[in-house]
């Protein structure tokens, strides 16, 4: 027997005024997201901190900014999947970028 499964899309339109605020709060998001990382040029910081910072300000960051937009829903569920998801996100990249400075000052180590 063959199961046909069909996907719909539930289109819907929005307003001008929410597309204008969704664009401009997404831009403002990237420009705090990306100026955090100037917490890592701080030398009196130690690079625990800084990325302890850093995590922070970008969880608030998005978590604000996706509730304003309506991007997620303000209850407990929604909230505590974005948290999941971001502190998976967060970490992967952090481990990424780790192991990739960890090869380059080995490289450099070697140069020496």
């Amino acid at each position: 027997m063959l199961t046909i499964y069909s996907f719909t899309i539930n289109f819907h339109t929005i307003s001008i005024q929410n597309v204008n605020k969704n664009i401009l709060s997404s831009l403002l998001l990237a420009f705090i997201a990306g100026g955090i990382s100037a917490v890592f040029k701080v030398e009196k910081i130690s690079l625990g901190l800084a990325t302890m910072i850093d995590a922070i300000v970008i969880y608030v960051d998005y978590l604000l900014f996706y509730v304003f937009n309506n991007w997620i829903e303000l209850q407990i569920i929604p909230f505590l999947v974005f948290t999941a998801l971001y502190i998976i996100g967060y970490l992967i990249i952090w481990l990424c970028i780790y192991h990739q400075v960890k090869v380059q000052v080995k490289q450099l180590n070697h140069k020496l």
